[in-house]
């Protein structure tokens, strides 16, 4: 038996899948809908993005990357083609105020490969 569904409708059951999980949990299952997204020809572009606030003290329990604040913190996807620079600008400028020392990753248990934004844009 075959199940049918949109894109929008696969797109919100990957997040609900995502959605509470951490490190291994959210790299496997980023590992099982890769294989659902290969089968049905979709490509997935994902980025973390983690951050500091000019002027703003990180809190004393904060750890880069594996404890970092939610709140200095997004994810960005895209189905349509790879994740811009100015897809991760205009994120920062809706969740954040004076973003500094911006980090971003492909990794999705948010663990390994950070690099500085202008580092991973480059070239």
């Amino acid at each position: 038996m075959a199940i049918e569904m949109t894109l929008e409708q696969y797109e919100a059951l990957s997040w609900y899948a995502r959605e509470g999980t951490t490190g291994d949990q959210r790299r496997a299952i980023s590992t099982f809908l890769r294989g659902i997204e290969e089968a049905n020809s979709i490509t997935r572009h994902f980025l973390w993005v983690f951050w500091q606030e000019a002027g703003s003290a990180l809190p004393p329990t904060a750890e880069f990357p594996s404890n970092w604040p939610p709140e200095y913190s997004l994810s960005i996807e895209r189905l349509d083609r790879p994740v811009a620079k100015a897809d991760v600008e205009e994120a920062l400028s809706t969740r954040a105020n004076k973003p500094v020392n911006i980090m971003v990753t492909t990794d999705p248990g948010a663990a390994l490969g950070w690099q500085e934004l202008d580092s991973y844009f480059k070239g």
